[in-house]
């Protein structure tokens, strides 16, 4: 069956490649639907990046930082969900 999903190639670093292989082995779990968690998980936190690149750019320093703080938290607190 065909997927409607955009495929991607990337490169990865020795180091990031050796991490999934691992990773994959230690939990019987495909590389490719870890990284795809993993991104999926963090879409919020991407757009409000995103955001903030914009508000730098339009020289809205407040708002930048205010957002900068807001993605890292919003990161943060995703990592601790994850854990507890």
């Amino acid at each position: 069956m065909a997927t409607k999903k955009r495929r991607l190639m990337i490169s990865l670093p020795a180091d990031v490649d050796e991490a999934l292989v691992r990773f994959s082995e230690v939990t019987g779990s495909p590389q490719t639907k870890f990284v795809t968690e993993c991104l999926v998980e963090n879409v919020p936190t991407i757009h409000k990046l995103c955001d903030a690149i914009e508000a730098h750019k339009a020289g809205d320093m407040t708002r930048y930082q205010s957002l900068i703080a807001e993605a890292l938290g919003n990161s943060i607190l995703s990592v601790g969900k994850a854990k507890g």
